[in-house]
């Protein structure tokens, strides 16, 4: 008589109990569940445990990476819904900005003709509109005409976006201080938008595109940062959510190779990187994107869908490569000082120029390598002043030399 075969078991990671091997599942995280304790998302049927964090999004349990994706949370019904479902809109009141629902706009907002936002109705009049004509904090979606300021031969163009949050001040301050954008609005100099991942009251200031020389010579927009900096407590450097981000004209790449080396000196280079820009790996700026699992399932550097159209690229990424007409770099921790900001958007142009004329034998000789890049910065210090410096005081980013050349 022959031996009954020895039946495999398995413990779950919930229950602790011991099962046969075939009546378990596993979960995203390679973990074995038993059929009291597993949990799928709703929305993606990944499988989990009843001990994860899931989360409520229009009557489903979802798990935690499409509730950060895939579902908005109205803040006047404190109702998560689908954002595939159901749509939403900032709603402003006098001291605020918030995400609403489009069955709280209907029955609590009213749409403003005049600033085409929608304002809640226990505010009064429209809080952008009233009194003396104070200045506008513009919907998320607002984006005018580019007007371009100074003139380059490589249509080297930049743009940024710096979050900021004005939490200590009352609701006529927080007006006076949109006001002072008004007269740099008229000029196509910058403007404001609401930005709801800022937390509490706040906004994010836009600029249109310049070149490096025309931003050295904004005195005005710099006095305006300063302005809401020192009068108005406005912050974004020691924030949990606010950032800067810069956008760089694709018509200044001469071609794919051009771009792909850019990419590469910046995701080959990851920890200078975060340290020139003071933030570290955010789930906002994840320089993680660019790494692909091979056909044996192991994590390759590629670039391919950061470059070529139609391939993936994650917006959430250190250069976020999804927009049409620019490359946006946003692994800058925000910065409310003059400094901070020219010492990003200089990263941001040398990077774009050091790699425009390297060729394939300048790449394999390691020219990408951090070392090339902070000695090529140094001989050019005159034109980048502000990374200079902060390259000379970032740790493990030493320069030797602190002479000022080609000034």
């Amino acid at each position: 008589m022959s031996e009954e075969s020895e039946v495999e078991v398995g413990t779950c990671i919930s229950c602790s109990t011991e099962y046969p091997i075939d009546d378990l599942s596993t979960t995203e995280d390679s973990d074995l569940v038993c059929s009291d304790c597993i949990q799928l998302c709703e929305r993606c049927e990944s499988v989990g445990t009843d001990g994860w964090g899931w989360y409520s999004v229009d009557d489903e349990s979802w798990c935690e990476n499409c509730w950060e994706n895939d579902s908005f949370h109205c803040t006047r019904c404190e109702y998560t819904y689908n954002s595939n479902r159901v749509d939403y809109s900032i709603v402003r009141g006098n001291s605020w900005n918030e995400s609403w629902c489009e069955h709280c706009i209907s029955d609590y907002a009213t749409y403003c003709d005049n600033c085409n936002e929608y304002y809640a109705d226990d505010s009064g009049e429209c809080p952008q509109c009233e009194g003396n004509g104070a200045g506008n904090v513009h919907n998320y979606s607002h984006k005018p005409n580019p007007v371009f300021h100074g003139s380059a031969p490589t249509n080297l163009f930049m743009g940024f976006e710096l979050e900021m949050e004005l939490n200590s001040i009352g609701s006529a301050e927080y007006r006076e201080a949109v006001a002072g954008v008004t007269e740099l609005e008229s000029d196509s100099v910058c403007y404001l938008k609401s930005d709801s991942s800022i937390h509490g009251t706040g906004f994010e200031l836009v600029t249109h595109p310049h070149t490096l020389g025309a931003y050295e010579q904004a005195t005005e927009l710099w006095d305006y940062i300063e302005l809401l900096r020192d009068k108005y407590q406005a912050r974004s450097y020691d924030t949990d959510s606010c950032g800067l981000h810069v956008h760089v004209s694709r018509s200044a790449f001469k071609s794919g190779a051009h771009t792909h080396r850019f990419l590469s000196l910046i995701y080959k280079n990851p920890r200078e990187m975060m340290k020139l820009a003071g933030r570290k790996n955010s789930r906002y700026a994840k320089f993680s994107d660019v790494y692909k699992e091979d056909e044996w399932g192991i994590p390759r550097f590629n670039l391919h869908d950061k470059i070529h159209r139609g391939g993936y690229t994650d917006r959430y990424s250190a250069v976020n490569t999804g927009n049409d007409y620019t490359l946006e770099l946003r692994f800058f921790r925000g910065n409310m000082k003059r400094e901070g900001v020219m010492s990003a958007l200089e990263l941001c142009h040398a990077s774009v120029e050091y790699t425009r004329n390297m060729s394939v034998s300048d790449v394999k000789l390691g020219m990408l390598k951090w070392e090339w890049f902070a000695s090529w910065v140094e001989s050019n210090n005159g034109l980048y002043p502000n990374l200079y410096v902060r390259m000379a005081k970032v740790p493990s980013v030493s320069l030797d030399n602190r002479e000022m050349l080609n000034a």
